[in-house]
């Protein structure tokens, strides 16, 4: 009996754990099925269970993340929990129900999305490199797409792998999820390398195999981080456990992904490998924002603000929005959002802006402005030598 006057059905409490695993987060509920005679009228079960409140050594009834089926004899009990995209940059973000759900909802709608852009324009840059012969350029955009469309495929299927029965499926699962994220933000880094390629004109340069070389860094890199980190100890990847905060109550519980289980090494790497990133392709940007105002002629400005766009999502400069996760507050609550939206539709984003610059482009009157529009993108084709 309960502060409510709530008793237990049948004095009984069932509980089922696994050693050294979370069981959270899973694609379909556990059901747990309680049989009992037919209940009086006034009697209304409710199916909870127990949270432990570690600060207190005490802890009561939760019945968060569980729904009850009643019934005249049995009564089923149905338990599930969700995760959302920042928790791939914020270690331990302290988000509540709620918000969890409206994140949730929005990563999974913007991965698919996102997804499925990639996948268009990679198929269109494909035709039309092979149009226009061996543009460098095209082909980092395609490879920085393969890389959002693996980071968004891994993480929509990261929730399903840490129900499942096997944690070797986990440990996989967190590894690719790891790989792909790596790839991602490598893949950016050469966009930035690229776009610096492009702002100092150095279009006579000739490197052999040079397409080979920037796929071995791109692909080779995030590879050689997770299977060293994999080798050092197997067990840093696998189950991960996320705390979401009931706002009334303040208790919590945990919701479950397959990902790095050290939070050291989720900082150091992660957080420090995109820091490099994010400072490099500043500079980059920078460069390419005084080319555009030493260019600054009449008529020009949406086409740059567009192509400004383009390059802060290709260099993932919105991903830096996860430093602001770090305070507190109403301002750490909007920046997780912000972060989620965008860079959950990273790749639909880029499709958009690719198809915006070459409608610009098709709609431009004057050669001249054209070629300068074009000048602005990193697909230039005046790189059509290099390969």
């Amino acid at each position: 009996q309960d502060t409510n006057s709530s008793h237990v059905l049948g004095d009984k409490v069932v509980g089922i754990s696994l050693v050294d695993k979370v069981v959270a987060n899973l694609s379909e509920p556990v059901v747990l099925t309680f049989f009992h005679d037919e209940l009086p009228s006034n009697v209304t079960p409710l199916c909870v269970f127990w949270q432990e409140d570690t600060s207190a050594s005490s802890g009561g009834w939760d019945t968060s993340g569980c729904t009850t089926v009643p019934g005249p004899r049995q009564t089923d009990c149905r338990c599930n929990h969700l995760t959302y995209f920042a928790v791939l940059m914020v270690s331990s973000p302290e988000i509540t129900y709620i918000h969890r759900d409206y994140l949730s909802i929005i990563t999974y709608i913007g991965c698919l999305i996102s997804a499925l852009a990639s996948i268009c324009t990679i198929l269109f840059l494909y035709f039309r490199s092979k149009q226009r012969d061996q543009i460098t350029s095209m082909h980092i955009h395609m490879n920085l797409l393969g890389a959002i469309f693996l980071l968004d495929v891994t993480f929509l299927i990261s929730e399903h792998l840490a129900s499942s029965s096997s944690e070797a499926v986990c440990r996989a699962g967190g590894l690719l999820l790891h790989f792909s994220l790596l790839s991602c933000l490598t893949w950016m880094g050469i966009e930035g390398y690229n776009l610096y390629r492009l702002v100092i004109e150095v279009f006579n340069a000739y490197h052999e195999h040079f397409l080979l070389k920037l796929c071995l860094v791109g692909w080779g890199l995030p590879f050689f981080c997770v299977m060293l980190i994999f080798l050092v100890s197997w067990t840093n990847y696998g189950p991960f456990s996320i705390p979401v905060y009931e706002s009334i109550s303040g208790k919590s519980t945990n919701a479950t992904i397959c990902w790095i289980t050290s939070p050291l090494i989720h900082n150091v790497v992660n957080l420090g490998f995109f820091s490099l990133v994010f400072l490099f392709n500043s500079v980059m940007l920078g460069a390419m924002l005084r080319e555009i105002l030493r260019q600054n002629k009449k008529g020009h400005k949406l086409k740059h603000v567009l192509a400004l766009f383009g390059l802060s999502i290709l260099l993932g400069i919105p991903w830096a929005l996860v430093f602001f996760s770090f305070t507190s507050g109403v301002f750490r609550l909007v920046s997780l959002y912000i972060f989620t939206i965008i860079n959950s539709l990273q790749g639909f984003l880029i499709f958009l802006w690719y198809w915006t610059m070459v409608l610009q482009a098709r709609k431009s009157p004057d050669p001249q402005s054209s070629s300068d529009s074009v000048k602005l993108q990193p697909n230039s084709s005046s790189q059509s030598h290099l390969g």
